[in-house]
């Protein structure tokens, strides 16, 4: 999801220098930025945002259509986010925030409105991935692409 924050920053909303400030600190445009709990903290070590934390999904969303939940839990390990000073910005442009943590109103999940199946998440799906059981996501996006070529085969005939 960061990186295609920084990406759709950059080349939809022409935001030149688009960045995160963990790769670059006097970013004008830092679209992913450190939490705000984090700014002070000259000793990061153990102060990442770890473990599992509740996401609320829109219920218009593709995730909502992958989880089949309002609610879910999913695992974290950063302390960069989503800066929500452009969020109006992304929504106007055509990106969807489809899953927040209420909490501390933070970005979990983005999708592009008019993409088949474009989801950027800011927790880590693989962790809760396992061979025969796929992260819903995971499942989705598998869906989506033979839903996509099934497609493009019966436009071939």
């Amino acid at each position: 999801m960061q990186v295609a924050t920084i990406e759709f920053a950059r080349n939809v909303l022409g935001l030149k220098g688009a960045h995160s400030t963990e790769f670059s600190p006097d970013t004008p445009y830092p679209v992913i930025d450190i939490m705000q709990a984090q700014k002070n903290l000259r000793k990061k070590g153990a102060t990442m945002r770890l473990g599992a934390y509740p996401c609320r999904l829109s219920k218009d969303s593709l995730s909502f259509d992958a989880y089949k939940s309002d609610y879910i839990q999913e695992r974290h390990r950063h302390r960069y986010e989503f800066n929500n000073k452009f969020l109006e910005a992304f929504e106007k442009a055509g990106m969807r925030v489809a899953g927040i943590y209420e909490k501390e109103n933070l970005v979990e999940i983005l999708e592009l409105k008019e993409h088949p199946w474009f989801v950027g998440v800011q927790f880590h799906p693989e962790f809760k991935s396992k061979p025969l059981k796929p992260h819903p996501l995971f499942a989705s996006f598998i869906r989506a692409a033979l839903d996509h070529k099934y497609r493009l085969l019966s436009q071939r005939k």
